[in-house]
């Protein structure tokens, strides 16, 4: 299993605290424990046989921070401030030959939720929280059957059934469709597009097998905000 880190953005609605420190870099204690260490901390549990970063913003501190874990490569991608999360993860492609675990640094998610991903079997699973979104969101949509129909921040929050993690487990089967979305979309000018672009267009390919996971009570934080932020402290700061 490879796990693959989306962490080159700057994280500019932090203000202050991301001036010159990439997100995943912020502490969550005084003990220097950082976004990005709980994280490797949480695949180092899960048995993750190498761990692909992708940097961008001030990506040396994080190769210095990571340099003695031999299971991290880092790959830089020089076109970070030009692209979104699915230029990143194109970077990282190539470099995949299992099936692996996609997730944003800035991300925590408690270790059962982990465990739960790790155990399904389809091609893309994809876990989410039951709630009642806004617009920012990234919303997902399902039917009677709880089988995904849309993935999106565009959707009318009133007809999602919560959000999505920004987390999830590929198989290595989907690589090639990754790719060959990725460049799809890049030659027609769309640079701007997240992950769940490529996952919004394999819905209705039947050749791939999705699912959700609800992941009911457990915890989770996405850090955008300095309100994410003080959550993220309290709730995995110890």
């Amino acid at each position: 299993m490879i796990a693959v880190i989306m962490a080159a953005g700057k994280g500019s609605r932090l203000g202050d605290y991301t001036t010159n420190l990439p997100k995943s870099l912020l502490p969550l204690n005084n003990k220097g424990r950082t976004l990005l260490d709980y994280n490797l901390d949480i695949l180092d549990q899960l048995n993750v046989d190498k761990i692909l970063i992708v940097t961008g913003f001030n990506s040396k501190l994080i190769e210095n921070h990571t340099a003695k874990n031999p299971k991290v490569k880092i790959v830089y991608n020089p076109f970070w401030n030009h692209c979104n999360v699915l230029g990143s993860l194109y970077m990282a492609l190539d470099k995949i030959d299992d099936d692996f675990l996609f997730l944003h640094a800035d991300t925590l998610a408690e270790i059962d939720i982990w465990q739960m991903l790790m155990q399904a079997k389809e091609d893309m699973v994809l876990p989410f929280e039951r709630k009642k979104c806004g617009d920012e969101e990234m919303k997902v949509v399902l039917d009677e059957n709880n089988m995904l129909l849309d993935i999106t921040k565009e959707v009318n929050p009133e007809k999602s059934q919560g959000e999505f993690l920004g987390i999830a487990k590929f198989s290595k089967n989907t690589v090639p469709y990754f790719k060959e979305k990725a460049e799809n979309f890049f030659k027609e000018g769309n640079l701007n597009l997240y992950m769940e672009s490529a996952v919004q267009s394999a819905i209705a390919n039947k050749d791939i097998k999705i699912s959700v996971l609800d992941i009911l009570d457990n915890k989770f934080v996405e850090v955008d905000f300095e309100e994410d932020y003080q959550k993220a402290k309290k709730l995995f700061g110890a």
